[in-house]
């Protein structure tokens, strides 16, 4: 149907040229006028049409520039969402500087727990506390930190921990073994890390 006919359209405008009908489409239908439909059939190999040749009617061109301004709105909010996620784990400001807290912890690891507790929203951090049945703990010492976190939260944080342990100081992570389901177990060094903003 469309390969008789040679079509421009140009959408921003919304002008639509044609081109009259080609010589060939007149022989198809004199032949087929005569019964001849395999010689019609073979006079005229008509290619398939490219989306160049499609006629569009005159007005379908506000609902193409709808669905490109969609199109583009669309990318934007993702590309949104992809900057947001991103500098989600940026390290904040503000009370992450603080050398005190979770228990009377050192200095250096609550400065990391303050970082970790604002970046990942968490609201529930064990610092110091007895393990009776864990002589090695870092708990009593000062040296470690649980993280009281859903699955996804602690995904996060514990991936996190491991990726930057360097630069806040860590030793090791627990996360989702024998007793460490619901909380991120993080030891840290006796010396601060490289990077703790304080």
């Amino acid at each position: 149907m469309f390969g008789a006919v040679a079509a421009g359209a140009v959408i921003a405008s919304q002008t639509i040229s044609l081109v009259s009908v080609d010589s060939d489409l007149a022989a198809d239908a004199a032949m087929l006028a005569a019964g001849d439909v395999a010689a019609a059939d073979q006079t005229t190999v008509r290619p398939e049409p490219e989306l160049s040749t499609l006629v569009l009617p005159r007005d379908s061109a506000p609902d193409v520039q709808a669905l490109a301004k969609g199109l583009a709105q669309a990318e934007e909010r993702a590309r949104t969402a992809q900057e947001q996620a991103e500098s989600s784990l940026e390290p904040p400001t503000g009370d992450s500087c603080a050398s005190s807290g979770f228990g009377g912890v050192a200095s250096h690891v609550a400065q990391a727990g303050h970082l970790l507790e604002e970046m990942f929203g968490v609201e529930d951090v064990i610092g110091v506390a007895s393990r009776p049945g864990n002589p090695t703990s870092d708990h009593p010492r000062g040296y470690a930190l649980d993280f009281m976190v859903d699955r996804s939260t602690g995904d996060a944080l514990a991936a996190y921990a491991e990726e930057n342990s360097e630069a806040l100081g860590v030793s090791y992570v627990l996360w989702r073994v024998a007793d460490h389901y619901d909380h991120v177990h993080i030891s840290f060094e006796e010396d601060r890390g490289s990077g703790l903003l304080c």
